[in-house]
């Protein structure tokens, strides 16, 4: 029986037997796309739509843990094989990018992010609440009052931002709003510890 692949990762798998005197060689090249699957680094400058290529045992592009694209403004869209995995994605280009295997769901980054993204295979995703990515969420729910945006910066240096549970805006510190300041602080170093 020949060698057959791995679904995910295309990594050649022996059949009993095969390959004599040349199963380390084989092994070593194993080794190497499983070190670049988990540790590996790929920069992809974009020109246009294109796919991540990819090689059943050979090199390919699909197999790196973690891509950076490069390019103009975009946008881009990129598609990922139709087999689960996960990336650690920049988008150093001037422009969005769009992440899809071609079926289902898929992500853009905007530029300059970075994030995780994985895959099943048909739906791309990255991680966050009720269906929303960590930064739709937060500018849907938190900053849900302003568009998404955070109040003007201009002339407020030094303070923070605070509510009264209707509207938003920039206040001066006050000796009232530290009181609880511990109990705040241990508050918010768990939700942040159970966001990331």
């Amino acid at each position: 029986m020949p060698s057959s692949w791995s679904p995910s990762l295309r990594f050649e798998l022996q059949f009993t037997g095969e390959n004599i005197n040349l199963w380390g060689e084989k092994l070593n090249a194993v080794l190497g796309h499983a070190d670049y699957a988990v540790a590996g680094w790929l920069t992809k400058p974009l020109t246009g739509a294109t796919a991540l290529s990819t090689a059943n045992a050979g090199d390919d592009e699909a197999r790196a843990a973690m891509i950076k694209f490069t390019g103009g403004a975009g946008p881009f869209t990129v598609t990922l094989p139709p087999v689960s995995k996960a990336y650690l994605v920049w988008n150093a280009c001037a422009g969005p990018v769009t992440l899809t295997t071609g079926a289902g769901g898929a992500v853009t980054i905007d530029a300059g992010d970075i994030v995780w993204t994985a895959t099943d295979g048909g739906v791309v995703k990255t991680p966050g609440y009720g269906g929303a990515s960590i930064k739709d969420w937060v500018s849907g729910v938190a900053w849900s009052y302003n568009a998404g945006a955070l109040p003007a910066q201009a002339g407020n240096a030094g303070k923070f931002v605070k509510t009264d549970g209707t509207t938003a805006s920039w206040q001066p510190v006050a000796a009232a709003d530290l009181s609880d300041y511990a109990t705040a602080v241990k508050g918010l170093a768990l939700a942040f510890a159970v966001a990331l």
